[in-house]
């Protein structure tokens, strides 16, 4: 099944947020100044963007290919330069970035080998890349797997594996600098939550059948304010550089 971009970006943001969490990563391992260049590869509605910008005052920039989503990420601060482009044609010079990044997107791309060289082309001499994705075990132990038992399955399918993206990336001139967890704070089946998974917010919904999203719907409602403790899911990031 196609996922219309265009259509979801209008329910994006009920799914999607700046985690503080992560730029505090990323501030640990890059220098972000108002003289940085930053790139979201797969901006989106340009949450991240928005957050860098006030926090660091960043030249921010995003490549997204939907226009519906790079749409409602200039309603949201229109100093962000926002184009159309995909893992085959990012549409700036070469060295233009001290810093890229993309959260969850990376099981989007058709092909990672050509978009690291795209990547590595438009990243600065000394400049850093983050991968933001989840691995395998990180996807397994999701707390929500047990009402939608078939999402393992699909979005192991979907996900590269971290070392697939380390082999990729260094087929496109990059070189892999190290790997860090953000780990699964607690979750609660609260209203908002169940609320987004009824309206199919998040993608990888879309992707299961009538029946178990339908069978899976009921049992969480049924298990409404339900806590899970912090667990073994969460992200994982990649960090690269230029050889």
């Amino acid at each position: 099944m196609t996922i219309d971009y265009d259509k979801a970006s209008q329910t994006y943001d009920n799914t999607r947020r700046g985690d503080q969490n992560l730029l505090d990563q990323f501030a640990t391992r890059v220098a972000l100044t108002e003289e940085s260049r930053v790139l979201d590869f797969g901006c989106g509605t340009g949450n991240y963007l928005v957050q860098i910008r006030e926090r660091f005052g960043c030249a921010c920039y995003g490549v997204e290919p939907s226009a519906g989503m790079r749409a409602a990420a200039a309603e949201k601060d229109d100093s962000l330069i926002l184009a159309e482009g995909d893992h085959q044609n990012i549409p700036f010079e070469s060295g233009s970035f001290d810093f890229i990044y993309m959260t969850d997107v990376i099981h989007h791309v058709p092909e990672m080998g050509q978009m690291f060289t795209e990547l590595a082309r438009v990243l600065a001499p000394n400049g850093q890349i983050c991968v933001v994705t989840e691995s395998h075990p990180q996807i397994t132990a999701r707390f929500y797997n047990r009402y939608f038992p078939s999402l393992v399955g699909v979005e192991t399918g979907r996900y590269p594996a971290i070392a697939s993206i380390i082999a990729a990336a260094a087929t496109g001139g990059l070189h892999f600098q190290g790997r860090e967890t953000i780990p699964q704070k607690e979750r609660v089946v609260d209203d908002t939550f169940i609320t987004n998974v009824r309206e199919k917010n998040y993608s990888m919904f879309r992707l299961l059948s009538d029946t178990e999203f339908s069978t899976g719907l009921a049992a969480l409602e049924a298990d409404a304010d339900r806590r899970f403790p912090p667990g073994a899911a969460g992200q994982t990031l990649v960090w690269l550089a230029r050889g």
